[in-house]
């Protein structure tokens, strides 16, 4: 080894020793865009970061429906969610509707999940789920969290059979599951538990998720 190849590799060996090892992130995520009534209204994005054995996921919900220029209805959701080994750690969200603030957050206690939020305050036992539905583990569970205003919503979901979730470059092959109690709504789900889609009514019309586009799978992450 010559003298200039020895000082590159003592020097390299040096900042080594003072920069700490960078654990990399692993992450996932999906974009939907909100059909209603033939109309583009809106989207919702998620992403999935996980360090260790913790996750976090971000969730960005928007839709806008006009009426003659006229704003008819207008929805603004930012939520973060971190779960540890499938539990729910800690959750903090703020949503405008039209002009009316709601939000919820919560973290986990000795006692329970313990949430704060506009519609509801206080300690939720067992290990409940989110409104946030990236995982077909969350149909499994009673208990779903409105990221909206913290409300414990108690639920059912039963599993319906083959179905298609549309997607920005055509139908894609999925399971359908119907939701019903507190919440009513279809999700879609691919049989390696990626999420493709929903279907719900509003105003008296089925609204529905269209997969944009997506990027590795949030089930596979959070079950990690």
């Amino acid at each position: 080894m010559n003298r200039r190849k020895l000082l590159i590799g003592a020097t390299a060996s040096s900042f080594a020793g003072i920069y700490p090892t960078i654990s990399l992130a692993e992450q996932a995520s999906t974009y939907f865009s909100l059909a209603w009534r033939g109309l583009d209204v809106g989207y919702s994005k998620i992403n999935l970061e996980k360090r260790g054995k913790t996750l976090v996921a971000n969730v960005d919900v928007e839709l806008s429906v006009k009426i003659f220029s006229f704003d008819a209805f207008s929805y603004k959701l930012k939520n973060q969610e971190t779960w540890e080994s499938e539990t729910l750690i800690k959750i903090r969200s703020e949503t405008l509707v039209g002009k009316k603030k709601e939000f919820a957050k919560g973290k986990r206690t000795t006692k329970g999940f313990k949430i704060e939020g506009s519609k509801f305050s206080g300690i939720i036992k067992g290990n409940p789920a989110t409104t946030s539905y990236f995982s077909p583990d969350f149909l499994k569970r009673k208990i779903w969290i409105s990221t909206q205003d913290g409300d414990p919503l108690s639920v059912s979901a039963s599993r319906i059979g083959p179905d298609n979730a549309k997607s920005a470059k055509g139908d894609v092959p999925a399971i359908l599951w119907k939701v019903t109690g507190d919440l009513e709504l279809d999700l879609l789900y691919s049989k390696e538990g990626k999420w493709l889609g929903s279907r719900f009514y509003a105003g008296g019309s089925q609204a529905e998720f269209i997969l944009n586009s997506s990027n590795g799978n949030m089930h596979s992450l959070w079950k990690s």
